[in-house]
């Protein structure tokens, strides 16, 4: 119960961090379960340890950009959208953030 609500908690902070540049560009949900505690704790983590391409609660990472000047600035944008999609029981998500012309993009498959 107390694991439940520190992840609710988590989740409302970072509902109201999302980018208004920032989107989810496709987002598939699971026809099974997913580890949503294991996601979360996934996405938590991936702020500091970039870890691209290395799979975390069963599923593979990614984070990239284009021209984009900092990375923290990508998970600021999107783990709001990130933590909304795991909530819905996404198993393939990726969210897209835009500074210009410059873009990134993170989620996991």
């Amino acid at each position: 119960m107390k694991f439940t609500a520190v992840f609710a908690a988590i989740a409302a902070y970072a509902v109201t961090q999302v980018s208004a540049n920032a989107s989810i560009v496709r987002q598939y949900n699971a026809l099974g379960a997913t580890d949503q505690a294991a996601l979360h704790s996934c996405l938590d983590n991936y702020r500091w340890d970039n870890w691209d391409g290395q799979d975390c609660g069963g599923r593979g990472w990614f984070k990239g950009s284009h021209k984009y000047k900092n990375p923290l600035n990508c998970y600021d944008a999107c783990a709001g959208l990130l933590v909304q999609a795991i909530n819905q029981g996404a198993s393939d998500v990726e969210c897209d953030d835009f500074e210009g012309s410059a873009k990134c993009w993170m989620g996991f498959h």
